[in-house]
Parts: structure tokens; C-alpha cells; sequence
């Protein structure tokens, strides 16, 4: 970690603040220690340091007061609140109003000094993910693909290191988490771009056509084969072929296709004729594969070869910390004028429904629901009342906020409610939301 480090030790007793002063600039760290809250604040004014170490209980100004000046007028400084065990909530207090951890003593030197290395490596960590992210959201081609969590954000990356060579991807899944979105994306970030992206939902067709709606087929093939037709792998040459529930095609299919990823060639049903085809394979599921190949349906040969490159793209209750910003892009794209009335707004209320729900449809079934709410909402704001009855509890505590306010707002309440229940616990607390510990560190830090 980085020995620059520089620490600021605010606490009044005499003996406490000397040893952890001695312990610090021991570990390697630059540190300094001071007796109370004024003389910190007129130690900062002069210098920058990366961390303040302030215990809550303390004469001259508290460490919750001291906090709230910290993060007003050095909010790139990060505060670290000690607590007895029953000033818990205090801690609780200091995160929401910024600080990024808390620790009650009596604690282990060994369990401080963890928490300053797990504090350095997730600033490094943060601004590397930053940098990263800021730089996906300048490529045109995800636009569509709304979140900045770090599992959505995971995904987007894997998509544009592989977007430009040839390589088969796997996208896994829910349905509704926005597959195909993921693979659109990387067709047109290849140089296949310009190339033919074709769509096939393999669940969807009939049984006994799969076959020959991939590799064509010639007249007289079958029943209703009254003319030669090509197959969607030879339609798609230059381009690229989205499998889409590629864990429905049948056992003859598979076989088909596997024989396809060897050789690249494709015969139409009926035909003894072969033709070599340049297509890239993109295939999706919504299954568990490594299942399906264990229970003999899906060919373990099959799927190394599409297991190339694999994907995940998380489900929306994993990343709930998107959901405010899919709210607002839902808003945006279908709250346009309806009569004379444009919905633009969505209540705190009905926003922590949101929040609180399990959203088995994912992001497909978010944003079906915000359509029908902004149907039935008689004015510019989405309220509770229009939301379905499955989306929650009316009376849970989530959805009853004490006072409106912006998104931010609603997130860091709907935060530190369940912080609370979980009393203070944060693994469980982000568990229970479902997100990560990271993201929790970094929400009631203030940070997006």
C-alpha cells in the first residue's frame, strides 16, 4: 500500500492517542494526532490528509460534528468513526453523513490497521473502476445498457475486450436482464459491424424446424419444403448470429452446430452439398449450462465450444443500485407527453417500493411496470397508489419514508434502514439489498 498515506488522529485521551499515533507511523503510514475537534479542523486548513481517526465520544466537539465539517469542506478525505459497542448507531450516524467506516473498540491494532489496508485498496480500486467506467460510458454502442453497478459494469468490460476479435461468447443470465442488448453491443463494436446481425430465438421455434431455420434447407426436404431456402448461419456471412436460448435446440440440432464450429461449413437439410460460411456465434441462455450437460440435455462438446468466452449480466436484484437510474431513463424514454400531461417525477414512496422488491422479470419487468404506472398517474409523478400490488407491502417500512427528496436521498434512507435492522452489520446489509459490500461502502460514502 502506499506509505504517503497521510492519517490525523483526533482523540482526547492522552495515553489512546499516543499509542495509536506510535502504531500508525510504525506501519508506515504519515500520522499525526491531536487532542480535539478544533484543533483537527485547524491542522486540516493547513495540510491534506487522506484519512481522519476520530473517536465519537469527545468534550470540545464530537466526532459526528466533526465528521459533518470534515466531509463539508475536505469531502475527498475519508473519516474513520471509533465507537463503544452501545454508540453503535453513532457510527451508523457518521457514514451517513459520509465517513466511510466505523470500528468499535476495544478492537485489535491487527483489526485497525486491516481496515486503513481495505480503506487503500478500495481507493485504488474506486478510481481504477472509475476511470474505466467513464471511459465504457463514452462508447456509443452501450448507451442502451443503463447502470454503473460493479456487476453490470463487469459486464460491459468483458463485452468490449472481446468485441474485437472472433471468439464464440456466452451470455448467461435471467431473462429480461438485457442479453441481447450485451451482444448488439459487440457486434457493432467488431469489425463485423457493417455485417448482418441476426437474431434467433431458439425456444421459440417449432421442434422439427430448428434445423432448417439455421442451416436452410433444399426443396422437397420435408413437408412444406416447396422451395430452396438458406438458413439464418449462411444469412448472417460476414456478420454475426445471436443464439438467444440456445439451451432449446434439440439434440439433432446441437449436433448440427457443433459440426458447424468445427469446420465452419453448414448443408442445408435435404442437401449433400457443403458451404463455407464466415459468421461469428454469439449464443445466450437463461439456464444453468454446466446443469444441463450434467442432466444429459444440453452436449458437453458443444458447450466448450460456445463456452469460449463467457459473460454474466446480473440480475437487477443483484445491482439494485441501478434501479433509480433505470427509473429515470424509463421515465425519460416513455413519459413523454400523454394528452397534456408529462410524467417526469417518481415519489420517494413509490421509488423504495422499487428498491424493496425481488424483480423476478429483472430489467424487462421494470420497465413494464413504469409503463403501466405512468398510464394510470393522473399527474407528473409516479406514486405509490399506481404501482401493482405485487410490488410490495404498502405498510413495510421501506416504503414509508418521513419526507420527499431527491434519488440520492432515497437510496442512502432505504440504506440505512436496513443498516439498522441488520444492526450495523454491512455484509449482511448489502446481502440483503443486494449489492456489494463495495457498493455499500461507496453509497454511504456519499459517492454514485
Amino acid at each position: 500500500m502506499l506509505s504517503s498515506f497521510e492519517i490525523l488522529v483526533v482523540e482526547d485521551n492522552d495515553i489512546v492517542r499516543e499509542t495509536l499515533n506510535l502504531l500508525l507511523n510504525k506501519a508506515g503510514f504519515a500520522a499525526r494526532a491531536v487532542e480535539n475537534g478544533p484543533r483537527a479542523l485547524e491542522l486540516m486548513r493547513q495540510r491534506y490528509f487522506d484519512l481522519v481517526i476520530t473517536d465519537y465520544m469527545m468534550d470540545a466537539m464530537d466526532g459526528i460534528e466533526l465528521t459533518r465539517k470534515i466531509k463539508k469542506n475536505w469531502p475527498a478525505t475519508d473519516v474513520l468513526m471509533i465507537t463503544a459497542y452501545g454508540t453503535i448507531t453513532k457510527g451508523v450516524e457518521a457514514m451517513r453523513l459520509g465517513a466511510c467506516d466505523y470500528i468499535t473498540k476495544p478492537f485489535r491494532n491487527s483489526d485497525l490497521l486491516s481496515r486503513i489496508d481495505q480503506l487503500q485498496e478500495k481507493r485504488l480500486v474506486d478510481e481504477q473502476r472509475k476511470c474505466f467506467t467513464d471511459e465504457l460510458r463514452q462508447i456509443s454502442e452501450f448507451n442502451s445498457i443503463i447502470g454503473s453497478s460493479e456487476g453490470i459494469t463487469h459486464a460491459l468490460s468483458l463485452a468490449y475486450r472481446v468485441a474485437p476479435i472472433s471468439s464464440t461468447v456466452l451470455i448467461s443470465g435471467e431473462s429480461g436482464t438485457g442479453k441481447e442488448l450485451i451482444a448488439k453491443a459487440i457486434h457493432m463494436l467488431s469489425s463485423r459491424k457493417q455485417g448482418q446481425f441476426l437474431i434467433v430465438n431458439c425456444g421459440a421455434i417449432t421442434e422439427s424446424l430448428k434445423e432448417g431455420e439455421l442451416f436452410g434447407h433444399v426443396k422437397g426436404a420435408f413437408t412444406g419444403a416447396l422451395s430452396d431456402r438458406i438458413g439464418l448461419l449462411e444469412a448472417a456471412h460476414g456478420g454475426t448470429l445471436f443464439l438467444d436460448e440456445i439451451a432449446e435446440l434439440t439434440p439433432a440440432t446441437q449436433s448440427a452446430l457443433l459440426r458447424f464450429l468445427q469446420n465452419s461449413e453448414v448443408r442445408k437439410v435435404g442437401d449433400h452439398l457443403t458451404r463455407n460460411v464466415d459468421v461469428r456465434l454469439i449464443a445466450a441462455t437463461n439456464k444453468n449450462l454446466t446443469e444441463e450437460v450434467r442432466k444429459g440435455n444440453f452436449r458437453d462438446d458443444l458447450f466448450y465450444r460456445i463456452n469460449v468466452f463467457p459473460i454474466r449480466v446480473p440480475a437487477l436484484c443483484e445491482r439494485k443500485e441501478d434501479i433509480p437510474l433505470l427509473v429515470q431513463h424509463f421515465l425519460k424514454k416513455h413519459g413523454g407527453l400523454l394528452g397534456d400531461k408529462a410524467v417526469i417525477k417518481i415519489s420517494k414512496r413509490a421509488l423504495a417500493m422499487l428498491m424493496n422488491y425481488s424483480w423476478p422479470g429483472n430489467v424487462r419487468e421494470l420497465e413494464n411496470v413504469l409503463q403501466r404506472a405512468i398510464a394510470l398517474t393522473d399527474s407528473d409523478e409516479i406514486v405509490q397508489e399506481v404501482l401493482p400490488e405485487e410490488i410490495g407491502d404498502r405498510h413495510n417500512s421501506f416504503a414509508r419514508p418521513q419526507h420527499e427528496g431527491k434519488l440520492a436521498d432515497i437510496e442512502i434512507e432505504v440504506i440505512l434502514n436496513t443498516l439498522n435492522e441488520m444492526k450495523g452489520n454491512r455484509r449482511k446489509t448489502a446481502a440483503r439489498l443486494g449489492i456489494s459490500t463495495t457498493t455499500l461502502w461507496r453509497k454511504l460514502n456519499g459517492q454514485p
